[in-house]
């Protein structure tokens, strides 16, 4: 029973390291301007297992890919998915003041740090023209420096910051190529950076008080 078990528990982990080590291919064609109209394709194990979405006109089609056979998987293709709805101007505004509120000087360095790795690790081949803006122009002006500083990417960027309307009308692709495991590690080391950590763990400080003061009444 035992050696079923190891034999189990081995195999497993074969699975498990081939799923985060194998690397993993993607092409996104698309564009987005009153909708969002797209092609998208991820090929794992050098094309052993592979995933396509295809949007458009509010119609999205799925499929799968094994082995070279591809099946279709879109319960509901030919069918229209809901018509986007855009969200209220005050609710936006109230929803980037939000996140304005939790960004400061080392947190902003510390998720300009994660995006320059991920991008290092994706392998980004990106073309991408067209125009962005936002109700709020300081996140407009954070999104162009970030732009401004994307270490490592193939292709060209042609994006054009427009601070006085809420905008986005660009298009373009993006290629590239990752190891999940690598990308797993950058997420966890992020996660335990001082201006990250300084998020999450006086909450959980608080859970543990919580549930001494429950334990002892």
């Amino acid at each position: 029973m035992s050696t079923v078990l190891i034999y189990c528990l081995s195999i497993l982990a074969v699975l498990l390291a081939a799923v985060i080590l194998a690397p993993i291919q993607y092409c996104l064609l698309g564009e987005y301007a009153q909708g969002f109209d797209f092609r998208g394709r991820i090929r794992w194990a050098g094309g052993f297992f592979s995933f396509e979405m295809i949007r458009s006109d509010r119609k999205v089609h799925l499929s799968l890919g094994l082995m070279g056979i591809r099946k279709n998987i879109s319960p509901g293709a030919g069918k229209s998915t809901k018509t986007e709805k855009p969200s209220p101007k005050k609710g936006r505004e109230k929803s980037f003041g939000n996140i304005m509120a939790f960004i400061n000087r080392q947190l902003f360095t510390a998720l300009k740090n994660l995006l320059g790795k991920i991008i290092r690790a994706l392998h980004l081949n990106m073309n991408l023209s067209g125009t962005y803006g936002f109700e709020d122009p300081s996140l407009t002006g954070m999104v162009m420096g970030l732009i401004a500083t994307l270490p490592g990417i193939g292709g060209s960027i042609d994006l054009h910051p427009d601070f006085t309307q809420s905008i986005v009308d660009i298009r373009g692709s993006i290629r590239g190529w990752f190891v999940p495991l690598q990308i797993l590690a950058i997420g966890v080391v992020f996660i335990f950076k001082k201006p990250v950590r300084a998020l999450w763990w006086p909450k959980i400080k608080i859970r543990r008080k919580q549930k001494e003061v429950v334990q002892y009444v």
